[in-house]
This record gives C-alpha cells, sequence and structure tokens, in this order.
C-alpha cells in the first residue's frame, strides 16, 4: 500500500506541475473530508504531505479525456513530454492518456 500511495502522490504532483505549466488539464483532488481543485492549491508537495487525499480527478482541455484515479487502482503512471501526454495505468483497465 505505500509503494501504490507513493506512485499516487507522484502522480499528484507531477499532473499539477504539468497543470500549471501548460494550462490544459484539470485537476480536483479528494480526501475524505475535503475537495481542492489544483487552482486552489499554492504548494503541492507540502499539501500532499499533509492531508493524504485517496482520489484523483484529471480531465484534458485539449482532448476532453478524463479520469478518476483512485490511489489503490493506481498501477503506474508515464509521461511522454515529446506528445504532452501523461498516461495513466490502472488496475484491471486500459491506459489512458491525457494531453496537457
Amino acid at each position: 500500500m505505500l509503494m501504490e500511495y507513493k506512485i499516487f502522490k507522484n502522480l499528484m504532483i507531477d499532473s499539477y506541475n504539468k497543470s500549471k505549466q501548460e494550462g490544459n488539464l484539470v485537476g480536483i483532488i479528494y480526501g475524505a473530508i475535503s475537495t481542492y481543485g489544483f487552482s486552489d492549491i499554492k504548494d503541492i508537495n507540502e499539501f500532499a504531505d499533509a492531508s493524504h487525499p485517496d482520489m484523483l480527478y484529471l480531465k484534458s482541455k485539449l482532448t476532453d479525456v478524463e479520469i478518476d484515479v483512485y490511489s489503490w487502482e493506481l498501477e503506474n503512471y508515464k509521461i511522454k513530454e515529446s506528445e504532452s501526454t501523461i498516461y495513466i495505468k490502472l488496475k484491471n483497465k486500459w491506459e489512458i492518456g491525457l494531453m496537457y
């Protein structure tokens, strides 16, 4: 479970950073008692350490592709800078690409 959360936390941070740099990715972070949009968060590293969220909603403004990522379902992800795309692989599901 610890490794899964580390991957989830890294995805949260990377997608937040891409959203801030490019502006084409919408993100909402859900925890047990709170919900935050990327625009509400000033320091993603501090936020991720303090709040321990368990769900991340991402949507590409370029392609309208959206995904709900639960920390326990996330298998892995990768960023292909040449395609401006984050590829997210959930357990028992196809890999999804979100352009940023």
